[in-house]
């Protein structure tokens, strides 16, 4: 799996040399299925190549690295769950993501990211941080699936975070069975106040870590730990995301799986309060006048960088043209794919710029909508 977040989609935002190919495939690890995966994408840059058009002289340089990933056996054996793959002149991206992503082809004078926006800015995203005193761990997770995440910016262990400053046989705890007990402190010629203060850095400097880590992102990071680390580690934490329940117990022998089955009814839950929160924050702003959802105006408000949240309604589609500088936007179609392979997704573009402004945008199922023309805006 490939880490994508909001850097790499920054990225992808700043490449305007045109024709620019987004190709959205379905992928699978084992099953049938697999063998298949390479004749898929075979189709889907012919696909792209027909978009372009015989007209388009840079075609073959354009479409050249992808079409080597057609017989690169090693690629295929290291699949995730979907896989976005970007290409224009001198430029190719590839993302094996943990979330199943709809097959599509687009061709146009930038990117197609809004699947990926969707995955960026989906609540259903989520964390799973283990902290124990010789090991801290994450997994990025989504509504089928879990996978690790690798933590260059996280001390692994207490002693790495704290070096020197821990005294052997200090942090010999155990907590007594029994809901609501309070931790033992088992040490030598330290007191608990001292342990817990030694805990205190070390969360703090996982804490810092995992904050940089994810900057940005949205989702619950949820902890897994001893029951007497959880009060602890949330008084501390700086992160914003930190789910309001967490795992209790040391999950380091747990697969895949059962940490998954443990972790996604929270995040769940915490899905389900970010919807209503979005929903409520237009409701409220409506009655003072600060929505809309209009696209023309709606345009215009994000160029200026006037959007905090834009929700649009999923996998709803307006083709057309924007003008970024005035916001000035001309609808060509509704629905179906790029009827010219010149227009762009005008959703899309709206998400883009609010992102790039500073705003949240959010995708969310029909019939969550506050409105009937597939986006809501708040503004600030």
């Amino acid at each position: 799996m490939d880490y994508f977040g909001r850097d790499q989609l920054k990225e992808l935002f700043q490449i305007d040399t045109a024709p620019a190919v987004s190709i959205y495939m379905e992928t699978h690890r084992t099953g049938a299925e697999v063998a298949a995966q390479p004749l898929r994408l075979r189709a889907a840059i012919e696909e792209a190549r027909g978009l372009l058009g015989d007209a388009n002289d840079g075609a073959g340089d354009v479409l050249a690295p992808l079409e080597a990933l057609i017989s690169d056996q090693d690629f295929w054996r290291h699949q995730a769950d979907g896989l976005a793959l970007f290409a224009s002149r001198g430029f190719g991206r590839l993302y094996r993501l943990p979330v199943r992503l709809p097959d599509l082809v687009v061709v146009g004078p930038t990117f197609h990211t809004r699947p990926l926006i969707e995955f960026l800015q989906a609540p259903e995203r989520f964390w799973v941080l283990l902290v124990a005193q010789k090991e801290v761990r994450m997994w990025e997770g989504t509504v089928s699936d879990l996978a690790p995440v690798d933590l260059t910016t996280v001390p692994k262990t207490l002693q790495e975070a704290l070096g020197t400053e821990v005294v052997p046989g200090r942090l010999n705890l155990h907590s007594p069975r029994g809901t609501g007990s309070a931790p033992i402190f088992h040490g030598h010629g330290a007191g608990k106040d001292d342990t817990k203060q030694e805990l205190e850095k070390f969360f703090r400097a996982v804490d810092a870590g995992v904050r940089e880590y994810l900057a940005d992102e949205i989702g619950p990071v949820i902890l897994a730990a001893v029951d007497y680390y959880h009060p602890i580690y949330r008084h501390v934490s700086k992160l914003e995301n930190l789910a309001d329940e967490g795992i209790v117990g040391n999950i380091a022998g747990w697969d895949e799986g059962r940490i998954h089955a443990s972790a996604w009814p929270i995040a769940r839950k915490s899905v389900e309060r970010k919807l209503e929160k979005a929903i409520d924050l237009w409701e409220s702003s409506f009655g003072r006048g600060k929505t809309e959802s209009d696209l023309t105006v709606a345009a215009r408000l994000a160029v200026a960088g006037r959007i905090r949240l834009l929700l649009t309604e999923k996998g709803r589609a307006v083709w057309g043209r924007i003008d970024r500088r005035t916001g000035d936007v001309e609808v060509v179609a509704e629905g179906g794919p790029d009827p010219y392979g010149d227009t762009v997704d005008l959703f899309d573009e709206l998400a883009e710029i609010t992102i790039q402004y500073g705003g949240r945008a959010l995708e969310l199922p029909g019939e969550k909508m506050p409105s009937d023309t597939g986006l809501a805006v708040v503004l600030r």
